[in-house]
C-alpha cells in the first residue's frame, strides 16, 4: 500500500511565536499543511510569512470559542451542548466573516477544521461540510471521535456524523491525531501538531517537526508527505 501523510499545524497566526514556530517546521522540517486563525493577535505576521512561504497550505481554522463560551478546552466530553436557532445563525455568520477575511488575506484554502473540535458537535458538522462543499475543499474528521469511553454517545458517528460527509461526498484523510503511528493500516492520514517555542508541549511538537530520526522513519517506510491540497 502506497501511503500519503498530511502533517498540519493548527493555530498559524494564534500568536507570534507558534506562528514563527510553525514556518520553521516547514521550512526545515515535514510539516506540510497549517490551519490559520484569522482572530489571532499574529494574523497579519501570519499572512506576511505565508506570501514568503508558499509552500506551506493554508486551511481555516474556525475558531466558534466565542458562541459556545468555552473558558477550557471543551470537546463535548459529556454532554453536548445544545445547540438553539439563534446560535446557528451566529455560527454560520461567524463563519462567512473568518473565511471572508482569511481570503482577503490572499491565503489559498485547502481544508476546514476548528479550534477546539467544534465542528465535529452533530449540528454544527453539516454547517461546516456544506460549506466544504461549495468551496470543493476537503475537511477534517476525527475518527472514533466519539468511540472512547468518555463519552456517552458511542453510536453517534456511525449513525450521524459519517453520514453526513458521505451525503456531502467530502473527502478527508484518516486521523492521527498527534501520534506519528507509521505502521497503522492507512492509505491518507492527518497527523494533528502544534508547534511553538515558548510552552513545553508546543516546543516537543516543534522538535518532532524537525526530528530527522522521524523524517528518516518516512521515508524508509516509502510514505509520500503531502498537503490537504492533494486530496483534491
Amino acid at each position: 500500500m502506497n501511503k500519503r501523510l498530511i502533517i498540519n499545524a493548527d493555530d498559524f497566526g494564534k500568536t507570534e511565536d507558534i506562528t514563527k514556530a510553525i514556518i520553521v517546521a516547514h521550512k526545515y522540517g515535514i510539516l506540510s499543511s497549517t490551519t490559520i486563525m484569522v482572530k489571532g493577535a499574529a494574523f497579519e505576521l501570519a499572512s506576511k510569512l505565508i506570501k514568503e512561504t508558499p509552500s506551506l497550505k493554508t486551511g481555516l481554522h474556525i475558531d466558534l470559542d466565542c458562541i459556545f463560551l468555552m473558558k477550557e478546552p471543551n470537546r463535548f466530553y459529556k454532554k453536548l451542548i445544545k445547540i438553539t436557532p439563534s446560535m446557528k445563525t451566529k455560527i454560520k455568520e461567524e463563519i462567512d466573516i473568518q473565511l471572508d477575511r482569511f481570503l482577503k488575506a490572499g491565503f489559498v484554502l485547502t481544508h476546514l477544521d476548528s479550534h477546539h473540535h467544534s465542528h465535529m458537535h452533530p449540528e454544527v458538522l453539516p454547517i461546516v461540510a456544506s460549506k466544504a462543499k461549495e468551496l470543493n475543499v476537503s475537511i477534517r474528521f476525527h475518527n472514533n471521535y466519539y468511540d472512547r469511553s468518555i463519552f456517552f454517545y458511542k453510536n453517534l458517528e456511525k449513525e450521524i456524523l459519517s453520514p453526513i460527509l458521505k451525503h456531502f461526498n467530502l473527502k478527508y484523510p484518516y486521523f492521527l491525531r498527534d501520534r506519528f503511528d507509521l505502521d497503522l493500516n492507512f492509505e491518507t492520514a492527518e497527523v494533528m501538531l502544534h508547534p511553538g517555542f515558548l510552552e513545553r508541549w508546543r516546543a516537543i511538537d516543534l522538535g518532532r517537526c524537525l526530528n530527522p530520526d522521524l523524517k528518516q522513519s518516512i521515508k524508509e517506510r516509502n510514505i509520500e508527505i503531502i498537503s490537504f491540497a492533494d486530496l483534491k
